[in-house]
């Protein structure tokens, strides 16, 4: 299977790890969009976007990069391909799922092979991938750093992101996009990204580009009392929204599992 590696030119330390982390494989380096190149603001607006003109610069190239790996895929003729970000730390097993494409579920428009670590909602069938196994995602879990995609899931993640008004994880898996990108998640998980490792890697060349940490922290307004009290007389109905999708996946045999990354 293709390998293809999003890496910035100003980071060859990047893509000499991978290269050796990859060495043996069919990879090749897509040179990323770089933010520092393009108009727009420094930093995301807080919360979830809601026009793309206030979607940061560096998540617009992150989401550039992610189309130009699409569109190169299927300039070609392969039916499945990986994409990697540069920033991270891969399976020992990685090489084994790469080496062939029998494992990918047959309806699967994408296999995220990343986790963030945390739990996320998975359906109750469960597919037998070599030493794991996939389910079918049913909640958000964020995170471009590894999946692999089908020729027909590479054009729904370029028409999902024609006008960006979010970064791109969101844009495919979050539920919105997880209506129209049939996405599995393989669990125990093949790749993660180092900054949520949990380990203590000095490797300055791997913090993130994307969002660049601010240089001024400006301490948020202390609240008046009362509005704590608000806030925690208002939270069951505010929950009550949620409530119908928690019951629906339930019925449907989905549940919270952690996804490991091993």
């Amino acid at each position: 299977m293709q390998i293809f590696v999003i890496n910035l030119d100003r980071n060859p330390v990047r893509w000499n790890r991978m290269a050796n982390l990859l060495v043996g494989l069919n990879f090749r380096r897509i040179a990323a969009v770089d933010g520092k190149n393009l108009e727009g603001p420094e930093y995301n607006t807080p919360g979830r976007q809601i026009c793309p003109e206030m979607l940061s610069r560096y998540n617009r190239a992150c989401l550039l990069s992610h189309r130009m790996v699409c569109q190169e895929f299927l300039s070609g003729s392969d039916p499945y391909c990986c994409v990697l970000e540069d920033d991270v730390l891969i399976s020992p097993d990685f090489p084994d799922f790469m080496n062939g494409i029998d494992w990918i579920p047959a309806d699967a428009h994408a296999v995220k092979i990343e986790t963030m670590g945390g739990s996320v909602w998975l359906a109750g069938k469960t597919i037998v991938c070599l030493n794991r196994v996939a389910k079918r995602l049913r909640s958000s879990h964020l995170g471009t750093a590894g999946y692999v995609v089908s020729r027909p899931g590479a054009q729904i993640i370029l028409d999902l992101t024609i006008k960006p008004d979010r970064s791109i994880d969101r844009l495919l898996f979050e539920d919105d996009g997880l209506k129209k990108l049939r996405t599995y998640q393989l669990v125990p998980a093949l790749c993660i990204q180092s900054s949520r490792s949990g380990e203590k890697m000095i490797i300055q060349e791997l913090e993130s580009t994307i969002q660049p940490k601010a240089t001024i922290s400006v301490p948020a307004p202390r609240k008046p009392a009362w509005n704590k009290i608000q806030r925690e007389l208002s939270r069951p109905f505010r929950q009550l929204p949620g409530f119908p999708t928690w019951v629906a996946r339930h019925c449907q045999g989905t549940r919270r599992h952690r996804v490991p990354f091993a």
